[in-house]
């Protein structure tokens, strides 16, 4: 090849190299500003949407059983009224309603707030109690890895999610700060396992910690509402709805079980799995669950 025509491809070269940069570049600032806009929407929606003393937050990792928890608090906090078309309409995520600029719902005390957001998100001052369902991060990551497999990526393999698990540690970084509680927040701890199997222990804990005063009818309701047979036939209260043409989020309420983690994981992955948290989780999973029952006895 002669020297114009080398000069020629090298030129091209360093062109196209100039623009993936430009292209990068952008790319980098549109997310950069995008996180920013969504932050100021959020921070603009929990000004209108304000503070209560008696606010009630769950506070969950991701696919740990938020809509279960918020389930049994409806129906011990009201008088159960099913006619909703979702959960959101009774007990928000206020941060996805802020992303989707909708307004404020007006919404009787106490109100049931749903978040996935990290320790340090909150203020020291946030006003109201938290309640922090504490789920097996192996369960969480199979749980999650198929709702990713069902709404967005129908080929991801489960190598190739838990790989990003482990490189972010989202789940270890989550779970640790929330029970470490470092700022002090009046938090009842609730393993999902138990919530799962003892759920009618768990409620006198949840009706004693949020100091309501339920019915009979009430704690009856909330746990025929919260079994995952109901939950699952009507899914649409809970789960993702997108417009008709697109494909149906059907798999939201999926097994309701626990366990699942222990038999999907290989052992090398189980091995990777347990390093992590025992450098970041365990002692902090063992001071929450020890002061808890201290406190229950």
């Amino acid at each position: 090849m002669d020297k114009s025509k080398t000069s020629e491809y090298v030129g091209y070269r360093l062109l196209s190299n100039f623009f993936f940069n430009i292209y990068k570049l952008i790319s980098r600032f549109s997310n950069w500003f995008l996180r920013l806009s969504q932050k100021i929407n959020f921070e603009e929606y929990k000004l209108k949407f304000g503070e209560r003393e008696d606010d009630i937050y769950i506070v969950t990792y991701p696919k740990s059983g938020t809509t279960l928890m918020q389930m049994i608090l409806y129906h011990l906090t009201t008088e159960g009224n099913m006619s909703f078309n979702h959960i959101y309409d009774v007990s928000p995520w206020i941060k996805n309603a802020s992303f989707k600029r909708q307004e404020p719902i007006e919404l009787p005390s106490p109100r049931i707030i749903k978040s996935h957001d990290f320790y340090k998100d909150f203020p020291k001052s946030t006003k109201g109690k938290f309640i922090y369902v504490y789920r097996d991060g192996m369960d969480v990551a199979v749980s999650h890895y198929h709702q990713q497999k069902n709404y967005n990526r129908s080929n991801l393999e489960f190598e190739n999610f838990l790989r990003t698990f482990f490189k972010n540690k989202s789940w270890f970084k989550h779970t640790k700060d929330w029970l470490r509680n470092k700022k002090g927040f009046p938090i009842l701890y609730v393993r999902y396992e138990n919530l799962i199997n003892k759920k009618e222990e768990e409620i006198t804990r949840i009706v004693k910690f949020c100091e309501i005063t339920p019915t009979k009818e009430s704690i009856e309701r909330a746990l025929k509402y919260s079994s995952f047979s109901y939950m699952k036939k009507n899914e649409e209260k809970f789960g993702d709805q997108p417009e008709k043409s697109k494909k149906i989020f059907d798999q939201f309420i999926r097994k309701g079980k626990s366990g699942e983690g222990t038999r999907y994981f290989t052992e090398h992955q189980k091995e990777k799995f347990i390093k992590q948290y025992e450098k970041m989780v365990k002692k902090p999973e063992t001071r929450a669950f020890e002061k808890e029952a201290l406190i229950n006895h």
